[in-house]
């Protein structure tokens, strides 16, 4: 499966109306967190350190959408 991130990220920005580099952190800060989500499915995390891990990763990639996301 490939992912096209610049095609994602042009997507997000048309649909919530964000420039290039916000749009840019949004995707990476959902590409954390499926990465995230696999960590916590398979043991290596668990609940309370995959909010400690999100919550840095929403201050790291300062999504605009965060309060979304929660």
């Amino acid at each position: 499966m490939s992912f096209d991130i610049m095609k994602i990220g042009a997507e997000l920005a048309k649909e919530h109306s964000m420039d290039h580099v916000q749009s840019k952190k949004e995707v990476e800060y959902k590409m954390s967190i499926k990465l995230l989500d696999i960590l916590k499915r398979r043991g290596i995390v668990n609940d309370v350190e995959y909010d400690q891990i999100d919550e840095l990763n929403r201050q790291s990639f300062s999504p605009a959408l965060s309060k979304v996301y929660v």
